[in-house]
């Protein structure tokens, strides 16, 4: 689906990604992990024909042309211009007519229910957080029913709720044997969700070893312990899938559920993901805990 050789981007001096050679097949969930400034963007920029390389090559789909596949890609940018005084619904009614592949409103109606806003598609987009805009892109972004969707930080600055959404998304398009290209600044939100990853610091592919994120993944030393009423059968599969993303060591009772976590910041967000699924919390603590590298 995707073939880059030797990719590089350079701005004057700077050297943004160097020679990037991937390939993607059809049916993968890859990620591209790196953190901020490692070059995730400006190589996603050049896969969606939005910057051009300085040198190297790349294919999508066997075609070296951008324009004879548009119709068969979706793409979700990090950043997504939307018009604040439009609703959910016109948003995609909107970018289906100037695509020129406009479908029933009951179709854009199940769209937004499977990204999760089916309670807000008539709600002017002015009023939606950051991590409902960013389910808004993705709406759009697979509208058109794509084989192939490229998401750009799809996991950031969202709240733990959109994150779960957004997974969801992608594990169900996996099993509709989709492809799926996505960056990441952290694995902890890929881990459970993308079949082939690759690591990118500095502009250059690295070896998970070697990676800046390794080291944090690896040093988790802060054992979160929350004591909480019994958790339903139907919400449990999701709080685990979320607690598998944000930590490490899960272990999870009747009554109590622990894991690992880098910082005490990230409780929280867990909080309030036990509380989105009407469990109540009784104590919630974080200790240091021993954890070899």
């Amino acid at each position: 689906m995707l073939r880059t050789k030797g990719l590089t981007k350079k701005y004057r001096t700077k050297v943004a990604i160097d020679h990037i050679h991937l390939d993607v097949n059809q049916g993968d969930i890859f990620g591209l992990i790196g953190p901020k400034g490692a070059g995730k963007t400006t190589f996603f920029n050049i896969i969606t024909g939005i910057s051009r390389p300085t040198s190297g090559t790349f294919t999508m789909m066997n075609m070296s042309s951008l324009k004879k596949v548009r119709h068969h890609i979706g793409v979700l940018p990090e950043y997504t211009d939307l018009y604040e005084g439009l609703t959910a619904i016109e948003h995609i009614v909107y970018l289906s007519k100037i695509n020129g592949t406009r479908q029933k409103i009951s179709y854009y109606e199940e769209l937004l229910e499977f990204v999760g806003l089916h309670r807000y598609h008539q709600e002017k987009v002015g009023v939606f957080t950051s991590g409902m805009k960013k389910r808004l892109g993705m709406a759009q972004a697979i509208a058109h029913r794509p084989e192939f969707i490229l998401l750009d930080e799809p996991f950031t600055d969202i709240d733990s709720d959109s994150i779960l959404h957004i997974q969801r998304v992608i594990e169900t398009l996996k099993y509709e044997g989709k492809t799926v290209f996505l960056t990441a600044d952290r694995p902890r939100f890929t881990n459970t969700i993308c079949t082939k990853t690759a690591f990118i610091s500095e502009g250059k592919l690295v070896t998970p070893r070697n990676h800046p994120e390794r080291k944090t993944i690896m040093s988790s030393n802060i054992r979160a312990t929350f004591k909480h009423a019994w958790i339903d059968d139907e919400v449990k599969p999701v709080l685990t899938q979320y607690l598998q993303s944000v930590g490490t060591d899960l272990v999870i009772s009747d009554d109590e559920t622990s894991l690992l976590i880098r910082s005490e910041a990230q409780v929280p967000s867990i909080i309030r993901a036990f509380v989105k699924c009407k469990v109540d919390l009784y104590q919630v603590t974080a200790q240091d805990a021993m954890m070899s590298s």
